[in-house]
């Protein structure tokens, strides 16, 4: 018999059972954390301030965007300052083409050819004392539209009640409004009015009665006025101005309009 067919020994019981070796115990690797991201540099305060502007160019040019195309250089004031001596000044227009045949003139209420109803003349005030040198002033807080009223309305009187002197400063963002009833075409042209917004200022009180101006609340929905007399020969004065709201105005603020009833008007009725 060959060692092949040869039955193999029973095993012993007390032998033990022969089991494979477990298997390498498996390593959990712990999940790597990710990478912080790299911190970027502060901004500088002079970068912020950059963007700043530009945030508030953006704000000022959305404004302009929708606001009526009018040639802005034309209108603005440059300055508030005005130093007002208490006295009397007399009443000189301006040396410049737009007064026409009055320019450089003292205004005479007697004089309805120089100065006719229903016309107006640019005036400084308060006066450096040199005509020449106010006429050249480009600060309109100092310049001021005397108006000839109409016919209708008392401009033949030949006393101060005949006219008015408002501010060239509007009330709601500072343009200067003008008076020109030459190319007016109907009764709401004989009023002083603004060409940057369409603020519109009555005749002969100063109240705005249309436009932005109008819907702002008083004081600041009536032009600044001067207080205005005349003498015995018919020179026309201006009476020390009194800028506050209850009496000439604020310029570029307002007044109580009802202050040209109550202290404006009655300067020119006692005058003469």
């Amino acid at each position: 018999m060959s060692d092949e067919t040869r039955e193999k020994p029973a095993r012993r019981e007390s032998e033990p059972i022969a089991r494979p070796s477990p298997p390498p115990p498996t390593k959990v690797l712990a999940p790597t954390p990710p990478k912080p991201a790299p911190l970027l540099p502060q901004a500088s305060s002079a970068a912020k301030g950059r963007r700043r502007f530009v945030k508030a160019l953006f704000v000022v040019g959305a404004a302009l965007s929708i606001a009526p195309f009018v040639p802005w250089g034309q209108y603005l004031s440059s300055s508030v300052s005005a130093k007002v001596e208490p006295t009397l000044q007399k009443v000189v227009a301006d040396i410049n083409a737009t007064n026409g045949q009055a320019s450089g003139k003292p205004i005479n209420t007697t004089d309805l050819e120089t100065f006719p109803p229903n016309t107006a003349w640019l005036v400084t005030y308060p006066s450096s004392g040199n005509l020449t040198l106010d006429s050249q002033n480009p600060d309109t807080f100092v310049k001021w539209r005397v108006i000839r009223l109409p016919a209708d309305v008392g401009g033949t009187n030949t006393d101060a009640t005949a006219f008015v002197a408002f501010s060239e400063v509007c009330v709601h963002l500072w343009c200067s409004p003008n008076y020109d009833p030459e190319h007016s075409t109907s009764k709401v042209d004989e009023t002083f009015q603004c060409p940057c917004h369409g603020s519109i200022y009555r005749i002969p009180d100063g109240l705005s009665i249309a436009g932005p101006a109008s819907l702002q609340p008083a004081p600041t929905n009536a032009i600044p006025m001067l207080s205005l007399s005349s003498d015995a020969s018919g020179q026309l004065y201006i009476e020390p101005a009194v800028f506050d709201v209850d009496h000439n105005g604020v310029i570029g603020y307002g007044r109580y309009y009802d202050t040209y009833y109550s202290y404006i008007k009655p300067a020119a009725a006692k005058s003469g």
